[in-house]
């Protein structure tokens, strides 16, 4: 059963106080372009461990909105891996990191924090307007809802997730056109499983798949080079690793293309 929603927490929205010159190193790396990442709106999907890393960073680099959505609570068990402290425990996810991102800014990111899943966000018409979404959850319901509702609206979404091992990850691109995630991964669609309460989790897997994500974002709204839509990574074997382009999988239940 997919949890049920009890946060009372309200949305919040936040903006980033600009610090001129932070951004001076960065804007020299080939192909990335600071005007064109200050005007662009990144929705977050989820707030936990991979947000960590990844949202923190968007900020870093002057992102121009962030919107981030959760409808979890902070949990003591949370603190290893997760942008969170101890203040935090009890609090909605996505409304504590928005107000732990606002000290890191480097620009005027205005910060949303939603207090709700992306299905509930869907079903009560919020405002999901973005430019790219990065849907960084663990269960397979909501990956399933993020492409279709953003495929349907001509949003690319950047998929991320991390083994229960703490050893692999991947990051797959569903850009506006093409495969999609479930031509990645076909028994996706029939899945509803989520994941039991108190699953294995560690920072440095998170780390390495959060790094891959945000560049993969660079490459989405701006010019730097990225020659695939799929990337796995293995802390502990690199015959695993591996980066291609995945192809339309005819007969997908989700593109529904057919032979």
């Amino acid at each position: 059963m997919p949890p049920v929603y009890t946060a009372s927490a309200k949305p919040v929205e936040l903006i980033g106080t600009p610090i001129p010159g932070a951004e001076d190193r960065h804007k020299l790396i080939p192909g990335f372009d600071q005007c064109v990442f200050l005007s662009s709106h990144v929705l977050c999907i989820g707030a936990g461990g991979l947000m960590a890393n990844v949202a923190p960073t968007l900020v870093r680099k002057g992102i121009g909105a962030l919107t981030l959505l959760d409808d979890d609570v902070v949990e003591t068990s949370n603190l290893n891996r997760q942008r969170f402290y101890p203040r935090d425990i009890g609090s909605n996810k996505a409304v504590a990191l928005a107000q732990n991102l606002r000290p890191e800014c480097i620009a005027s990111t205005r910060i949303r924090g939603i207090p709700l899943r992306l299905e509930e966000a869907i079903a009560c018409d919020a405002d999901l307007s973005c430019d790219l979404a990065v849907c960084g959850v663990d269960n397979n319901p909501t990956r399933v809802a993020a492409s279709r509702h953003f495929r349907a609206r001509g949003i690319p979404v950047i998929f991320c997730a991390v083994s229960t091992s703490g050893d692999h990850g991947y990051v797959f691109v569903q850009d506006k056109t093409g495969p999609c995630i479930a031509c990645l991964f076909p028994d996706i669609i029939n899945d509803d499983r989520y994941p039991c309460p108190g699953t294995p989790a560690i920072a440095d897997i998170l780390q390495v798949v959060g790094a891959l994500t945000v560049y993969a974002l660079d490459t989405c709204v701006m010019e730097r080079m990225r020659n695939w839509n799929y990337r796995k990574i293995s802390l502990s074997d690199t015959r695993w690793d591996a980066g291609c382009f995945i192809s339309h999988r005819i007969g997908c239940q989700r593109c529904g293309l057919s032979a």
